[in-house]
């Protein structure tokens, strides 16, 4: 089975929460397209998407939170999706929680509409990350956060 969640990392990895919109199909596609290129690259990874299934009632909602939280706690790193006309809220406060945790953050821009080489990313996501614009440069500067 393949690992996806972050129980316990293989060898010296560490495990990545995976913050991104997933609201849509092509969204949740694409956030799972990046989790299975950091798993098979050796990084187990928590992917909110996957929490909260067959949950329901009124602790959904508080289910689901305390799972990302504490998820996010256990974080060695987080990589952010930061398309799209802006920032997901979700993935903007999983990035502001991760930077007051002192967890490093790896923020995606694949949108080519907004380069974020010109600023186009909300100032805050921006400082708080390492920006890249392909998931392949992903790996690089996960290795040299987290060996």
């Amino acid at each position: 089975m393949e690992m996806t969640t972050m129980d316990k990392p293989q060898g010296k990895r560490s495990p990545v929460y995976l913050a991104a919109p997933l609201f849509s199909d092509a969204e949740r596609n694409f956030n799972t397209l990046v989790r299975d290129f950091l798993v098979a690259n050796g990084y187990p990874v928590y992917l909110p998407q996957e929490t909260g299934e067959g949950v329901s009632g009124p602790e959904r909602d508080r289910t689901i939170f305390e799972s990302h939280l504490a998820a996010l706690d256990r974080a060695a790193c987080v990589v952010a999706i930061c398309d799209g006309t802006d920032t997901d809220s979700g993935t903007a406060w999983e990035i502001g929680y991760a930077c007051s945790q002192e967890i490093p953050v790896i923020a995606l821009a694949t949108d080519r509409r907004r380069p974020w080489a010109g600023k186009m990313v909300n100032l805050m996501v921006r400082e708080s990350a390492r920006m890249v614009s392909t998931v392949e440069e992903i790996l690089p500067v996960l290795k040299s956060l987290v060996p």
